[in-house]
């Protein structure tokens, strides 16, 4: 869990979240981050349970 000491992370992963990519270099190196949700909305459990088309 992030604690309120941890607020550049914190800070880091709301741009992230908001981009939904980012590219970040460290000296040398040059990194891909991409963020993806744990959660699947009710319409995506839906689908995927049932197996048919959702209509909107």
């Amino acid at each position: 869990m992030i604690g309120e000491q941890d607020k550049e992370v914190a800070d880091f992963l709301e741009k992230l979240l908001v981009a939904g990519q980012l590219r970040v270099q460290r000296g040398d190196d040059l990194y891909s981050v991409k963020i993806f949700s744990e959660s699947v909305p009710a319409k995506g459990r839906h689908f995927l349970t049932k197996g048919g088309r959702i209509d909107d």
